[in-house]
């Protein structure tokens, strides 16, 4: 088969990282690729990952077209990022096809593109959500009141699988509303994902080095990564305050980085941030860590990179138990509840301090697990066989969309679409 996939690429995008895998997998399987570098033009220059196939980018047309007008099916992979996905929403409606989708939230994606589509970005919220929400989605004064106001009412991924033919996700959590949307199929396939430094660190690890504990949390430092608590957690402990060096690795803005350093610094917690780093730097960070800090809050990607990650490399991982994480194995990670984080990571983290065994022990049951299951050749088949079948139901698709505009421009109201008569009538040609 030859697939055309849109994605962003750059070395920093976990998506394009993942992507990457997949692409050299379904070319040993013997389909061809083509890439379409999906980033914001500002992006397009930067240094990309090796896709081992042609990449074209997406503002090129022609080029897209002609690419396109060769190819069997096309792949889009989308995530909650405008910058890394322009060239996604930009083709999707013009090359429908099968969307990856790894955030079960994509209202900061929307939101960048309605910058320049207001009028239709405000008719698409009146349509999903209703006027209240519509009236409110660009009003709010900061991210954090925007998350908590849209998260629950105004996911914005019913926008996206509406234009599929058809939607691989990464967990079960967020799939209903993809099934009322999507008319094709919808099919949950585990990330793929590796560990490329685990060779290098191996076999320099050593648990408890220099009587201290590392702990470990990588990938962009923001307020969902519950970092505060987790000092807060350190600081309520004794054991863990003398024991304990954590250390944070990955893009963090300087406001954040004052903060929590202040946080630390006034309870005694010993921090270190290290920033962005290289590959090479990045792996040396997690062979030496002894756990590594997962939690989330709110969690709303459909997968972690970096869970995955850290069990990969054998690491005890201590996770939020909501979405995602809830359906990891309960013998391969540490699950903590949000309503009660601090006393929870506390204990936790005392636990895996006083048994060097114990938690060499979830590493290794983590990375037996994560090696199986979270594998690039699983997902090029899971690729392959979704597009098929997303091309199978095509024609179905296109019969209830025919209808769907005839009953429009009768005056039905999006009301009577919706309701369950005519929903179950339109379900003969299922």
């Amino acid at each position: 088969m030859k697939l055309l996939i849109f994605t962003p690429a750059l070395k920093t995008s976990a998506i394009g990282r993942m992507t990457c895998l997949v692409s050299h997998a379904l070319i040993a399987q013997g389909h061809q690729v083509v890439i379409v570098r999906a980033e914001s033009d500002a992006l397009l220059s930067r240094p990309s990952h090796d896709f081992g196939t042609r990449m074209i980018p997406w503002n090129a047309e022609s080029q897209v077209l002609d690419a396109a007008a060769e190819c069997d099916t096309t792949i889009y992979q989308v995530g909650d990022n405008y910058e890394y996905h322009e060239g996604c929403v930009t083709w999707l409606a013009r090359l429908p096809g099968v969307v990856c989708l790894h955030d079960f939230f994509i209202g900061h994606m929307f939101h960048g593109w309605a910058q320049t589509n207001m009028d239709a970005a405000n008719s698409i919220l009146q349509h999903l959500y209703g006027d209240d929400v519509a009236t409110r989605f660009f009003k709010y004064p900061d991210n954090h009141a925007f998350l908590e106001g849209t998260k629950d009412k105004a996911p914005l991924i019913e926008w996206i699988a509406s234009q599929a033919l058809g939607v691989i996700t990464h967990s079960h959590w967020g799939t209903p509303r993809l099934k009322r949307s999507c008319a094709g199929p919808v099919r949950v396939v585990p990330l793929a994902y590796d560990a490329p430094g685990e060779s290098l660190v191996s076999t320099d690890y050593q648990p408890n080095k220099f009587g201290r504990m590392k702990l470990l949390t990588i990938g962009h430092i923001n307020r969902n990564k519950r970092v505060d608590n987790v000092i807060r957690a350190i600081a309520a402990s004794p054991l863990l305050k003398q024991n304990v060096v954590y250390r944070l690795v990955g893009f963090i803005d300087p406001k954040t980085t004052l903060e929590l350093t202040a946080l630390a610094n006034g309870l005694r917690v010993n921090l270190v941030i290290s920033g962005p780093v290289n590959d090479t730097e990045l792996a040396s960070a997690v062979g030496e860590a002894d756990v590594m800090s997962c939690l989330r809050w709110p969690s709303l990607e459909a997968a972690s990179a970096s869970a995955i990650e850290a069990m990969l490399y054998g690491k005890a991982t201590v996770v939020t138990d909501t979405g995602f994480y809830s359906e990891i194995p309960d013998d391969c990670v540490e699950k903590i509840s949000h309503e009660d984080e601090i006393d929870e990571v506390r204990a936790t983290l005392e636990r895996l301090y006083s048994s060097p065994a114990a938690r060499a022990a979830l590493g290794e049951r983590a990375s037996q697990w994560a090696l199986s299951t979270h594998s690039a050749d699983n997902y090029a088949r899971e690729l392959i066989d979704t597009s098929i079948a997303s091309q199978k139901s095509r024609p179905r698709v296109n019969a209830k969309a025919y209808f769907v505009r005839v009953m429009k421009q009768w005056g039905a109201s999006d009301e009577l679409l919706c309701a369950e008569e005519t929903v179950a009538s339109l379900a003969v040609m299922d």
